[in-house]
This record gives structure tokens, C-alpha cells and sequence, in this order.
């Protein structure tokens, strides 16, 4: 059952989705770049490669119509991130620099509309480091957004792997907030049952490999100071942590 809450809560689990994207530049047939078509009335299709990947409500993008939400809920506050497949890790580097700065600039504006009811998350390409740190620069210190959402994997490497050590101590640097969600999770091929389940199952699992991830790679240690949150509690990490623990007293 669905309650509200009269203390006036922080909704730090909120994604939006813009209007409409900019074109896709390059010629690959199969980017992954996004699109948005008309559906049924105040809602859009989400296009990727052609097929429709979600349908959203003008919710995703117009402020006011979440702020009536929120105030109908008694929520103070939501923390905006992009809906997690438009990081779009798998585009190229220069197309994925163009589509963050597009996100970027979108949940800025959004947030301007009403800056005590709203924060924002950017979003980074992930998949050049050297271009995720400038554009955590830009969101960060150009924009003032509170920090950016990751993806738990970036075409499959968690993000615990040493390759992304210094865009962490880089957040790290700048105090920005890391929202760490599932991302094209693994094991989905063992998943029986509708797509949704991707999320029921599939989520938490993923969600536990990356926190674990960041763990055994010692990534706290090598950017201190780094602030990070994981969607879905954590997923499976609250039974991995005390197993984590045991193997390292014991090997």
C-alpha cells in the first residue's frame, strides 16, 4: 500500500526523462541513441534502435506536474537523476559527451524551476574517463547540480575496476554525490518470466556485484572520501556484506 508521509520526505529515487532529444549525429543504424514519439495523450514513446524501450508520462519532464505529485504525497523534495538507459555507455565517446551535456542541461533547468523542492544528478560518459571528469566539472561546478547517477557496469566492467579510479577521486575532490542504479544487469538470461522481472530479479543481484565490486577493489580507500548511494537498498549486498566479511577474516 502506497502512504505519504506528513514529516515531509526526500525522495532521492526519481528519474526524468526530457521532452525530446536532440538528433542522433553519427550513422550507425544501432546506436542506442535515443528518441521520443507521440502516444496516447500527455505521454511519449522512449525509442531505442527503433523499438519503443518505455512509455512515459509528461510527469518526466514537466516540473509543475511533479511538484503537484509531491505535494498531494507530502513530499518535500526530489532528487532528480535520468532514467538509467540514457547514460548510453555503449555510444561512442563523442556522441555519449553530447547526449550527458543534453541530460545535463535538461534536469538544470528543471531544478531552477523550483531549487528548494528539487536537486539534480547528472550524468557523465562514463566510457571515456578523461571526458566523464570534465563533464562532472561542468554539471558539478558549471551548473551546481548536487552530483551524477552511474550505472553499475559500463558495457560490463563494474564500476569498482582501477580504470575508474580517478574519475572517483575526482567526485571525490569536488564533494559531488554519486547515485550508483542498475544498469543492463547481468544474468538476465536466467530470469524466466515477463521483462519486468528484470527489475524484481535481476536489479538487486546487479546492484550487489557493483557495491561488491567497489569493495574488493579497494575504490573507498583509493578515493576518501568519495560519497556513494545504491538504488534499490543495495540490492543483494545486505547478505553478500557479512560473507564479504567472513572471507577476509578467514582468506
Amino acid at each position: 500500500m502506497r502512504t505519504s508521509c506528513s514529516c515531509g520526505a526526500i525522495d532521492s529515487h526519481t528519474h526524468f526523462v526530457p521532452e525530446h532529444f536532440p538528433a542522433y549525429a553519427g550513422r550507425s543504424i544501432d546506436s542506442g541513441w535515443p528518441s521520443m514519439v507521440p502516444a496516447q495523450a500527455c505521454r511519449r514513446h522512449v525509442m531505442v534502435n527503433g523499438s519503443v524501450y518505455r512509455t512515459v508520462s509528461n510527469r518526466s519532464w514537466e516540473p509543475q506536474r511533479r511538484l503537484d505529485d509531491m505535494d498531494q504525497l507530502k513530499t518535500a523534495r526530489q532528487v532528480l537523476s535520468p532514467m538509467p538507459e540514457l547514460l548510453a555507455y555503449w555510444l561512442d565517446a563523442d556522441h555519449g559527451a553530447g547526449l550527458c551535456r543534453y541530460l545535463n542541461d535538461t534536469v538544470a533547468e528543471m531544478v531552477t524551476f523550483a531549487p528548494q523542492r528539487f536537486a539534480g544528478l547528472g550524468a557523465v560518459p562514463l566510457q571515456d574517463i578523461e571526458r566523464a571528469i570534465s563533464e562532472l566539472d561542468y554539471l558539478r561546478n558549471g551548473l551546481g547540480l548536487s552530483g551524477v547517477e552511474l550505472g553499475s557496469n559500463v558495457n560490463g566492467k563494474p564500476l569498482g575496476h582501477p580504470d575508474f579510479v580517478p574519475f572517483f577521486q575526482a567526485a571525490a575532490q569536488w564533494g559531488a554525490a554519486i547515485f550508483v542504479h542498475p544498469l543492463r544487469p547481468a544474468g538476465l538470461d536466467r530470469v524466466i518470466g515477463p521483462p519486468l522481472l528484470e527489475q524484481v530479479i535481476a536489479f538487486p543481484g546487479e546492484s550487489g556485484l557493483c557495491a561488491a565490486s567497489i569493495i574488493t577493489g579497494n575504490l573507498l580507500e583509493k578515493a576518501l572520501g568519495v560519497r556513494i548511494a545504491f538504488s534499490h537498498g543495495g540490492g543483494s549486498l545486505v547478505s553478500v556484506l557479512p560473507r564479504l566479511q567472513h572471507g577476509w577474516h578467514t582468506f
